[in-house]
């Protein structure tokens, strides 16, 4: 949500001041992300400061300005307003600066929607922070072994630690302290979803996820940002397809077609759900936009380890977004968490994902050295706590976050609404289970059964092991010096065999496998 440099001399002798749409803090800056759905405000007096960037909730009358001052405030009025910004109900990350000593902390909000990173410079005390990864490259060169371990061996985390040494995030909830002589880091306080204390008729139930649900849509800005959403053809974008519709003007859909054997189903049910909406909609062909898997990238070109796998196809979807004018999108990104099934309510029998997930770690330790096995072994004790909002939800809003901000887009995924993950809990598990919430409302927006028990899904399984064999000669050229493998993680040969065999099968266990590996080598790259 903001780029920033902050020396820790400098909030003890330097008064704060707008410059333009920047805070500027003698050497100092803060950068905020210029979006019609984002507000920045400064508020500070003789003894401290703060600056919050946070989104703007739905307004009337005009939009207020991107940056507004408060100057020679109370203590009390600070207190006040400073109290008013921790309990934004939308995201936000907030600075805040004690004059007296140069002391400083940093909060972000629980949403993750555009989370920034940072890295502390010890000896000079300052720090730097910036939504894009990338800016820090020249920060640090060094990657993590661990993390790296943990990460081809099909490991999830969501953490403050990150690849490279000394670059870290700030997550969701979370609270950074810098001063003139000491750092810290605070996850914060776990909040968690309440108990299902009632047992609600099925009528009431439905009533209460649809006011909800457009409750989330309604508190943002959208008479003064246009709208989009990606609509895959899902139960998850279909729902936020039919709240957006329901709450805005205008409205433009768009999707990444399969173009396999799911894509008639695919096709039809999304032509169900666009005949209620009456808007606009750009189709996107994988076969078009397939990804380019290469692991020498130019600088400029350069990505995080955590990144979308089909980024071609969204950025190309996202690029048409921009083109119709749109400033957010929406997702159903949260959809499969939203209506997941508490660990004592989950059957005993193994879901066909969960032995494909177990195929994947097989093929993926095959390929790790003792030493990375070793590592990817060892005890991942930096994980942020389970908060409210799941970590499957963080990491793929953070998967999306950076490529949409490059492109001056905002994202917003409702099913990820602490609103709607709190009132969901309370649900009786059928209401949970196979997504019946989500398929009941459809049904009723829609006058018809789209989504019927057990319908065929649309799947990118196929799609990356295609990408890969297509570029077979490139890849096994790129890998006649292997990075991890002259870190000691893993075995190049193992790695040929693994890449082989992905060619000539495309199996998906296998593919899984080699994808993790294939990111977090073109990672290691960057940072030779």
């Amino acid at each position: 949500m903001l780029k920033a440099f902050l020396r820790v001399s400098d909030l003890e002798s330097v008064d704060p001041v707008v410059k333009d749409s920047s805070i500027s803090v003698g050497d100092s800056y803060i950068r905020p992300f210029r979006h019609k759905c984002l507000e920045s405000v400064l508020v500070k007096n003789s003894d401290q400061w703060f600056f919050v960037i946070r989104e703007r909730q739905r307004v009337s009358g005009e939009l207020g300005a991107h940056l507004a001052l408060t100057a020679n405030v109370s203590t009390d009025r600070l207190r006040q307003q400073y109290q008013e910004c921790m309990e934004w109900p939308l995201d936000f990350i907030m600075i805040e600066a004690a004059r007296r000593g140069g002391r400083l902390r940093i909060r972000a909000g629980q949403l993750g929607s555009l989370p920034i990173y940072f890295h502390v410079e010890e000896r000079a005390r300052s720090i730097s922070l910036s939504w894009d990864l990338v800016d820090f490259a020249h920060k640090s060169r060094t990657l993590d072994s661990e993390l790296i371990a943990h990460h081809l061996a099909m490991k999830t985390f969501y953490s403050a630690r990150q690849a490279c040494l000394g670059v870290n995030l700030l997550t969701a909830g979370a609270t950074l302290y810098v001063d003139a002589s000491d750092t810290s880091f605070d996850y914060g306080s776990v909040a968690s979803a309440p108990p299902n204390t009632a047992d609600p008729e099925k009528s009431s139930a439905l009533l209460e996820f649809a006011d909800t649900l457009r409750d989330v849509v309604i508190s943002r800005p959208t008479d003064f940002c246009v709208s989009a959403v990606e609509l895959s053809g899902g139960m998850d974008s279909a729902s936020v397809a039919i709240a957006v519709g329901e709450s805005v003007g205008s409205l433009t859909c768009g999707g990444i077609l399969l173009g396999d054997e799911s894509s008639p189903t695919q096709i039809d049910r999304r032509s169900s759900i666009l005949s209620a909406l009456n808007c606009r909609d750009h189709a996107i062909e994988m076969q078009n936009h397939m990804p380019a898997i290469d692991l020498d990238l130019e600088p400029k070109s350069h990505l995080p380890l955590i990144s979308e796998y089909y980024l071609e196809a969204f950025e190309a979807l996202w690029g048409r977004f921009r083109d119709e004018g749109c400033e957010i999108i929406w997702s159903g990104i949260g959809g499969d968490e939203l209506c997941a099934c508490f660990s004592d309510e989950e059957s005993e029998a193994r879901s066909p994902s969960a032995r494909c997930y177990d195929m994947a770690v097989e093929f993926a330790e095959t390929l790790l050295t003792r030493r990375g096995l070793d590592a990817a072994r060892s005890s991942f004790l930096f994980s942020a706590p389970i908060g409210l909002t799941s970590s499957t939800t963080l990491l793929a809003s953070l998967c999306h976050a950076r490529p949409l901000a490059k492109k001056g887009l905002w994202p917003v995924r409702p099913l990820g609404d602490p609103r709607l993950i709190n009132l969901s809990a309370k649900l009786p598990v059928e209401f949970r289970a196979d997504k019946q919430m989500l398929r009941v409302y459809l049904r009723s927006r829609l006058g018809t059964e789209v989504f019927p028990q057990a319908y065929k899904k649309e799947t990118f399984e196929l799609v990356l092991s295609r990408a890969i064999a297509a570029r077979a000669d490139t890849l096994r050229s790129q890998l006649e010096v292997c990075a991890l493998a002259e870190l000691g993680l893993v075995s190049r040969a193992s790695v040929m065999t693994l890449l082989n065999r992905v060619i000539a099968t495309h199996e998906f266990s296998a593919t899984s496998a080699l994808a993790r590996f294939l990111w977090a080598e073109r990672f290691a790259r960057q940072l030779c």
